[in-house]
């Protein structure tokens, strides 16, 4: 039924998880399985769902607490996806705090990036803050942990030893390198991300 529902264009199930509770009249709970389980028969979502990965990430908000890195995705299937990939590496992300919350070691987010970045795009952005000398390491993995590594020491620097605040919030200009940073590897803009990441490098502390 729920699946005739969407085919017909009763229901769109991109739409907030509360926003359909409300429409259907049942628990967000509820809303979340029917999701779920129309995601995993999907035809469409059988599939590598790197790409789907990727446009959600592209989409949300990341902050820093103490030495995790958090984000949220909403959709089932994805959050799923993140936690069995990071399992695969020996790492069990945090979700004892909400369901649509992702919490893990900055480190395995690196380990992360490196896996759904494409290839060409990590060559690039490497290349060029190399030849920029903005990093000596010209492994991904290592330039990576070192402009997360910078965001953490900025938003120490601006907002104190307290690193739980969201960084939008608590550092808007880190906030946007970030972003921009992210954004740029996962939308295969190497010139953007290495853009972002050149000005953490060449801001004060």
């Amino acid at each position: 039924m729920f699946t005739a529902l969407i085919k017909a264009g009763v229901i769109d199930p991109s739409m907030p998880i509360y926003d359909l509770s409300r429409a259907l009249n049942i628990t967000p709970s509820k809303v979340r399985s029917l999701i779920f389980n129309w995601q995993f028969r999907d035809p469409q979502l059988r599939n590598d769902l790197t790409a789907e990965l990727r446009k959600a990430l592209s989409k949300t908000r990341f902050s820093k607490d103490g030495t995790l890195l958090t984000f949220g995705i909403e959709s089932p299937l994805l959050k799923e996806e993140v936690a069995a990939r990071l399992r695969a590496k020996g790492v069990f992300a945090d979700e004892t705090f909400s369901r649509e919350i992702v919490r893990m070691p900055v480190s395995a987010f690196v380990e992360f990036l490196d896996e759904i970045v494409d290839t060409n795009t990590k060559k690039t952005f490497v290349s060029k803050l190399v030849k920029d000398e903005q990093l000596k390491d010209k492994s991904f993995k290592a330039v990576a942990a070192g402009v997360l590594g910078k965001v953490a020491e900025k938003v120490a620097g601006e907002v104190g030893k307290e690193l739980a605040s969201d960084l939008v919030e608590a550092a808007t200009p880190v906030a946007r390198s970030f972003g921009g940073f992210l954004s740029g590897l996962i939308t295969d803009q190497a010139d953007k991300a290495a853009e972002a990441a050149s000005e953490l490098f060449q801001s004060g502390p």
